[in-house]
C-alpha cells in the first residue's frame, strides 16, 4: 500500500509561508549546488502529488514551467467555478467533494507514495483524517513571528516516531516522522 508523506519547510517557529503567502525567507536551492536536500530523490519515489487551492495558485505565480508535469496532481478545491476557471496544467485535476474518500479510493488503485505538498488547511484535514503515514520537515534556522502556520489547530492528538534527522550546512534540518497508530501510541519506546 503506498503511503502518503507531507514533505514540506518551516521556519523554527513552525510556520510555512509569511502571512501574506510569501516563501521569500526559504533558502534558494540554487545557492548551494552540493546538495538539494534529498529532493531529487524524494520526488523520483512518489507518483502522484497532491496540494490545496491556494498552493496551487503560489506555485503558479512563480512565473515557471510547471514543476510536477511527469506525475498526476490533484488540486483540492472548495471554488464553484464562481470565481473564474483555473488554469489546468499538465496532468493536473480539480477535486471537490469527500477528500478522504477521494484519498483512500486513489491509494487502493496507485502503487507509488503519494506526496502531500500543502498548504495549511489540506494538511490539517489530511491529519484529522489519518491520512498521513509521514511527514518529512525542513526546519529553516529562522524565526518568522507570525504567517501561516504548518499545523493549524488540529484538534488532535497525533503520535510519531523519529526516522530519520540530518543537518545540512547553513543550519537547515531534516526531521523524519512516521505516524504512530493510536493503539501504539502509549506502548512504544
Amino acid at each position: 500500500m503506498p503511503r502518503i508523506k507531507l514533505y514540506i519547510a518551516c521556519s523554527l517557529d513552525g510556520y510555512i509561508a509569511r502571512s501574506d503567502g510569501s516563501i521569500d525567507w526559504l533558502p534558494d536551492p540554487g545557492q548551494n549546488s552540493d546538495t538539494d536536500y534529498g529532493y531529487s530523490e524524494f520526488y523520483a519515489s512518489i507518483g502522484t502529488v497532491l496540494m490545496g487551492r491556494k498552493t496551487y495558485e503560489q506555485v503558479l505565480s512563480f512565473g515557471v514551467p510547471w514543476p510536477y508535469g511527469e506525475k498526476k496532481t490533484y488540486v483540492f478545491t472548495r471554488q464553484s467555478g464562481k470565481e473564474g476557471p483555473l488554469p489546468l496544467e499538465k496532468n493536473v485535476e480539480f477535486v471537490s467533494g469527500d477528500i478522504g474518500k477521494f484519498v483512500r479510493q486513489l491509494k487502493e488503485n496507485t502503487e507509488e507514495d503519494i506526496w502531500l505538498v500543502g498548504g495549511s488547511q489540506i494538511i490539517k484535514v489530511f491529519l484529522e483524517q489519518d491520512l498521513v503515514q509521514d511527514l518529512i520537515i525542513f526546519v529553516v534556522p529562522i524565526i518568522l513571528g507570525g504567517g501561516i502556520p504548518l499545523f493549524d489547530r488540529i484538534g488532535k492528538e497525533i503520535g510519531l516516531r523519529v526516522v530519520g534527522t540530518e543537518r545540512y550546512e547553513g543550519g537547515m534540518v531534516r526531521l523524519e516522522y512516521e505516524v504512530i497508530e493510536r493503539e501504539y501510541l502509549w506502548t512504544v519506546t
